[in-house]
């Protein structure tokens, strides 16, 4: 197993990811100024759990683009301290925390005070894997020229819709909240 405290003390804040983002960047901007955290009892459980987050990520990724963005937001208003790991630089790192056997990210880690693992959350949530498959589930057979085409379009209506829809963000940032915290 890895020692996870060793890759958030040498992780990139917050600041020095959003330093990295270029296409997805505006996107990214756009939720944070726009999204508002919901102060409930699940906020002040997330607050005063004690934890700090370790997030393996990747500038490139939409999913990045969508969760990093309210969970950075909600760490500012709970005071929470995260730090991001890339994944293609942090490859032992994130071979111990696939999804399927696959390297999806993101993968957040919520750490107690001693550093150990509390809580793993992603790589997306659930009212988001409903709105993957509902744009994914017209695709031709992978590997045909039709699939890549179409893969690239879907990849485009995927980014729009996640920059655009508040209830989407609610629903991140409600199963955020629950599942690192408890």
């Amino acid at each position: 197993m890895v020692n996870l405290q060793e890759y958030y003390d040498k992780a990139l804040t917050t600041s020095e990811y959003r330093e990295t983002l270029t296409t997805l960047e505006d996107g990214f901007n756009k939720i944070y100024d726009e999204h508002e955290v919901v102060q409930d009892q699940s906020f002040e459980d997330f607050k005063n759990s004690g934890r700090k987050l370790l997030v393996i990520a990747e500038p490139w990724c939409a999913h990045c683009m969508l969760n990093l963005s309210i969970l950075f937001k909600l760490s500012v208003k709970a005071n929470i301290d995260v730090k991001v790991a890339l994944r293609d630089e942090n490859e032992e790192l994130m071979n111990q925390y696939l999804t399927n056997g696959n390297k999806v990210i993101p993968k957040v880690i919520a750490l107690d005070e001693d550093g150990q693992e509390a809580a793993v959350w992603g790589p997306k949530a659930p009212m988001t894997d409903l709105i993957q498959k509902d744009l994914t589930k017209n695709l031709p057979e992978k590997g045909t020229t039709e699939y890549e085409e179409r893969f690239e379009e879907v990849k485009k209506e995927m980014r729009e819709k996640f920059s655009t829809s508040p209830e989407l963000w609610d629903a991140v940032e409600a199963d955020l909240k629950k599942v690192l915290s408890a």
